[in-house]
This record gives structure tokens, sequence and C-alpha cells, in this order.
């Protein structure tokens, strides 16, 4: 993706955001595929596995659990994948109550597709 078509799309997270919703997430009992999860960076096609935690606790990146630290200001979204519905309506639950998000819910596939760019 160009640099140009990077700055096209709008941007729905912030640092506090991304920081606020990890954190959340990490503090929840909500049972989820961590194995699973994945982000879409914008600038390349690459899915990566990452950890949903706040690395250094400043919103600012988040960990692949290989390679180090992600930028989440790179992040285009996040695949959050769940085992049941429940599970996956308790994480729309807290998502709808921490905050205003950008997110795709898949009730078949069970997934939660959180945006940080759209």
């Amino acid at each position: 993706m160009t640099k140009r078509a990077v700055t096209l799309k709008s941007s729905y997270m912030s640092n506090a955001k991304w920081s606020k919703l990890l954190k959340a997430i990490a503090e929840s009992d909500i049972k989820y595929i961590a194995s699973e999860v994945l982000a879409k960076d914008l600038v390349c096609d690459t899915l990566w596995h990452i950890l949903l935690a706040d690395y250094l606790g400043n919103g600012k990146y988040t960990a692949d659990g290989i390679a180090g630290a992600i930028r989440t200001k790179n992040i285009e979204y996040v695949i959050i994948p769940f085992e049941s519905i429940n599970e996956l309506s308790r994480m729309k639950d807290l998502i709808e109550k921490i905050g205003k998000f950008e997110y795709d819910i898949d009730n078949e596939k069970l997934i939660i597709k959180i945006f940080g760019y759209r």
C-alpha cells in the first residue's frame, strides 16, 4: 500500500484508545483463542499473530510474541476469534462499555474485527 493510500484511510484509534482497550481485555475473564489473534499492518498485507496486551503500558505497542513490539498506530485491524457465541457477545459488551470503537462482528466465524483504520 502506498503512503497516499494510507493517508486516505480514516483513523479510529489513538494510543490512549488502544491502551484502554488492551487493558480492559487483559483484565477481563473473557475467553478468546489467544493463539489465533491476528493484526493487519497498514503498510503491508501481512497478518501478524499478536498478544492482546499493552506492551509498555502507554498504548503505543503490542507484542507479536515472536519478533517483539508492534506499533499500534500501524495496525489497520485486529481479528479476535472465539470458541463460543457467548464469549464473543461478552467481548462485544465489554467493547461497548469502555468506549466508542469501530468494529465488525461475524457470528458465523465467531470473530470480532476491531479497526484502527478503515
